[in-house]
Formats: structure tokens, C-alpha cells, sequence
């Protein structure tokens, strides 16, 4: 049986909700009761650093954030319904919890996902996005206005934050260590080149290094370095 346009959409919805958790350990969801095999309601988690305020201990950081989500009869025309269940203090969303999206709020765009939704409620978390111009919360909009910029986002991680990971950074030798090699070895030849340096042969990594000899035809040297 083909799908309507509006199954299409939720089917979609869910699939890249799914490949952005498996990307991100910020981001992860389930889906609440629903009666239709395709999800109309979820609950969105986000770990990480945003801004709550109580009454007993003032502004501070808080970790963990949830928001629910609806996807009403008229979804994707109209705007899925969004509260945030756990405190947070943020120009735009107001003490009980409701979003504002902004342009979005007034001008509902039916192309934008789930998915982006969910990138866009991260960048409110961390104080990526707001705007304290016409707020929900005058008062976060007030404390916000008076931060430093260096104060935000509260926290630097994209949401798709296990993408491209760099591997993890080798231990530097100490001194000690250091001074505890072998003598100086001599490495084969490098190239002078206009961009600088290029090693024709070496298997050893270089953690200092220093001129040997002067290049007799201004291209290549030999070098001595400290393994």
C-alpha cells in the first residue's frame, strides 16, 4: 500500500532521528504512546551543559534536558507542538516550558525536519542560539545580555559530536624520558621546498630536530633529531 505524504514524513522523521543518535552521545529519543505504527510523539534528550535557575541556588549549570515533542494531525504543514519538561533558563523558552522557534514560530516552514529541530533545540541549550531582543524569559534575556561573549555556548560540542573524531592525542615524552634515548641518530634526506620541509624517507617520528650540514645545491640537507 503507498504511503500518504504525511506517512512519508514521519517515516523519514524517525529514520534520521535514529542515525543522529547513533552519531551523537548528546542526543537520544524515545517515542511516547502513540497509537499508529509510525511515531507521533517523542521525548527528546540532550546531555549537556545549559543554564537552570531555582529559587535555592540561583543561575547554574544543569546537564540533562527533555523535551517533548507532538506531532499534531497537520504535521508537517503546521508546527509540531514542542514543551521542555526539565528546567532551563534561556530567553526563549519561558518558565513553563514553551519554545519559541523564532521565524519559525510565525512563518512554519513544513520542510524543516525533525532532525534540524532537534540541532536547532541544542544550539538554545548551550546558548548557541537566542535572542534576548524579544524574549520569553526577560529575565534569562536580562542575565544573558549581561555575560561575557567568551560565556558562550555554554557548551562547544556540535550535536553530531562522534562525527570525525580526531584520534586521541599521543602522551608527549617527558625530559627525563628524553634524555634517557639513545644518541642522536641521523635521519635520511629531507627536501627544502617553498612550503617547507618535506621528509623523503623516515620511519621515526621527530620530536626535535636541528641542521647537520649545509645543502650543497640549496634543496636537500641532512638533519640530526632526537627520537
Amino acid at each position: 500500500m503507498r504511503k500518504s505524504p504525511r506517512d512519508r514524513r514521519l517515516q523519514s522523521d524517525l529514520e534520521s532521528l535514529k542515525q543522529l543518535q547513533e552519531e551523537s552521545s548528546i542526543f537520544s529519543f524515545e517515542t511516547a504512546g502513540s497509537s499508529r505504527k509510525l511515531p507521533t510523539k517523542y521525548r527528546l534528550t540532550f546531555r549537556g551543559d545549559g543554564i537552570k535557575k531555582t529559587s535555592f541556588s540561583g543561575v547554574h549549570v544543569t546537564s540533562k534536558h527533555v523535551v517533548s515533542v507532538d506531532l499534531g494531525s497537520a504535521y508537517p504543514r503546521l508546527a509540531p507542538g514542542l514543551l521542555w519538561e526539565t528546567k532551563i533558563f534561556h530567553p526563549n523558552i519561558s518558565n513553563n516550558g514553551v519554545v519559541c522557534l523564532g521565524g519559525y514560530g510565525k512563518h512554519w516552514v513544513p520542510s524543516l525536519t525533525l532532525c534540524e529541530m532537534s540541532t536547532m533545540l541544542w544550539d538554545m541549550i548551550r546558548y548557541k542560539n537566542f535572542d534576548y531582543e524579544s524574549p520569553y524569559n526577560r529575565e534569562a534575556a536580562h542575565w544573558a545580555r549581561l555575560q561575557p561573549e567568551n560565556n558562550f555556548p555554554t557548551d562547544k560540542r556540535p550535536i553530531r559530536n562522534l562525527i570525525g573524531q580526531a584520534a586521541p592525542l599521543q602522551p608527549i615524552p617527558s625530559l627525563a624520558a628524553i634524555a634517557n634515548t639513545d644518541p642522536l641518530d641521523q635521519m635520511a634526506v629531507i627536501e627544502v621546498t617553498e612550503n617547507g620541509i618535506e621528509i623523503l624517507e623516515s620511519g621515526i617520528e621527530i620530536i626535535d630536530a636541528r641542521f647537520a650540514a649545509n645543502p650543497p645545491n640549496g634543496r636537500t640537507v641532512e638533519i640530526m633529531f632526537l627520537d
